[in-house]
């Protein structure tokens, strides 16, 4: 099993891993101390071994990086397309929906009711009055 240090630890020269982070480091002098504090753990890794892995690590990368370049493309069109969809079902969801009345029970489901003579409360008389003003000044022609 190989021996695992706390960083800041003197070590012999060589090459260690932190697994947790996945960093190496080269110590080149013996006696050279391993960065990190006291949560950092660093293993020493063989020379044969970072050896044998550069060409296993190169040729993964080389196949790799096609397969990850065409899927990011994907990605990023389909993101574009369903984009384009989603703000027009939006548009759509706007225009189907119902109009907003002012003075309509919404929350009831019912309409306002009219007062005991049958005439529309004063309240109302003041919207509709409002409502013809604002009609007049966006349609001065009428």
């Amino acid at each position: 099993m190989a021996t695992t240090y706390v960083g800041g630890t003197q070590v012999k020269s060589g090459t260690y891993m932190d697994a947790s982070s996945l960093a190496f480091v080269n110590v080149e002098k013996d006696g050279g101390a391993l960065p990190g504090g006291a949560e950092t753990r660093w293993r020493r890794v063989p020379v044969m071994l970072l050896i044998a892995a550069a060409p296993v690590l190169g040729g993964l990368f080389v196949i790799a990086l096609p397969i990850i370049g065409f899927g990011a493309a994907a990605y990023a069109i389909g993101r574009k397309l369903t984009g384009h969809a989603r703000a027009g079902a939006k548009e759509i969801a706007a225009t189907v929906a119902p109009p907003w009345a002012a003075g309509e029970a919404h929350l009831t489901g019912k309409p306002p009711e009219a007062g005991a003579d049958g005439a529309v409360p004063a309240q109302d008389e003041r919207m509709l009055e409002l409502e013809k003003e604002i009609g007049k000044r966006r349609n001065p022609a009428e």
